[in-house]
């Protein structure tokens, strides 16, 4: 993808570690997520030594070597996906991995945890490849930061629709809704005018499904194809079930959404007269008589004088004789 310009919300799944280790599984995640309806698919590029100081953190030093794949793996990996045209992307967590993976990726994503990592940032940037930033455990003035160090290295990247950043909140597998605050990408989008999306780490479809309606450009989501495994990010993840119908309403919500011009559309011209009142006389009036909101009664349909002119007949003299309900014309009166 040469940028993030599209009609709709750019899908993005996530597989993550959700293949624990296993090429086959990353391959098989990676094929299912695309024929579902995700227009990119992402993993996370890692080794514990480049990424966790195993003195400080054994633990999570440990999950992450157990995680990761061989570079031959990535090498396959990213070929299975050249040779079935699927947007391939990874989140590069060291200079290794860049320089391993920079040609197959087509849209860069730096994760939360790496927004203030200027070196990576600053060599992504230069492949003057779409960039999407996701925002977790940041204020705005730290996002201004990175967004300021961005723009002053490529001038182009907003204009040319190349920069995307995502709300996202780093509470995982929560159910408290309230908490991903979706309404921050008014926000992003007033203060930065380029792309914005959300980043989902929600239990469930709904906040996806708030953020497409609320004009997000971008979703990205986690993906598995068993939400019931261990690992804590299979449980926050959509399945083929979840990415179908968020792919389903995705395609439908701008022609839902529709125009913000609001005005009697083709299909309601007719209805307008069938639903709407109009002004008729409760009783029959003679020649000369003069018309009094007393003599009046409002009827469907909208024949003749309309209820929204009926002002205009109060207080005038009749030109002929008129019968009760019988359609009125301003021509009926002496205006």
């Amino acid at each position: 993808m040469n940028n993030l310009n599209n009609d709709k919300a750019i899908l993005i799944a996530e597989i993550g570690g959700n293949h624990e280790g296993s090429l086959s599984k990353a391959i098989d995640l990676m094929y299912e997520a695309n024929e579902n309806g995700a227009d990119i698919i992402k993993f996370q590029s890692y080794s514990g030594e480049g990424l966790v100081n195993k003195k400080l953190n054994k633990e999570r030093y440990d999950h992450f070597n157990r995680f990761m794949l061989s570079d031959d793996q990535w090498h396959l990996l990213a070929e299975a996906a050249l040779k079935k045209n699927i947007n391939f992307s990874s989140s590069v967590w060291d200079i290794h991995y860049f320089q391993l993976l920079d040609k197959y990726i087509s849209v860069y994503k730096v994760g939360s945890g790496d927004l203030n990592n200027f070196k990576m940032i600053e060599s992504i940037v230069k492949t003057k490849k779409s960039i999407i930033l996701s925002t977790a455990m940041s204020d705005l003035s730290m996002i201004k930061k990175i967004y300021n160090f961005v723009t002053g290295l490529d001038s182009q990247i907003v204009k040319d629709g190349r920069l995307g950043i995502l709300q996202c909140s780093a509470i995982y597998d929560n159910p408290i809704h309230s908490l991903m605050n979706i309404s921050v990408m008014k926000t992003f989008k007033k203060e930065f005018k380029c792309k914005v999306g959300f980043s989902n780490h929600a239990m469930g479809i709904n906040p996806s499904l708030a953020a497409i309606a609320n004009g997000a450009d971008i979703l990205e989501f986690h993906y598995t194809d068993n939400k019931e495994k261990e690992f804590r990010d299979h449980k926050l993840s959509f399945d083929k079930t979840d990415l179908k119908f968020v792919s389903k309403f995705n395609n439908e919500i701008r022609e839902i959404m529709g125009s913000s011009k609001k005005s009697i559309l083709e299909d309601e011209a007719s209805n307008e007269k069938e639903f709407r009142r109009g002004v008729f006389l409760n009783k029959s009036l003679k020649k000369g008589d003069t018309v009094n909101l007393s003599d009046l009664v409002f009827l469907r349909p909208q024949a003749g004088i309309s209820y929204w002119d009926y002002n205009k007949i109060i207080g005038k003299c009749l030109k002929k004789d008129i019968t009760e309900y019988e359609p009125l014309s301003f021509d009926d009166f002496k205006i």
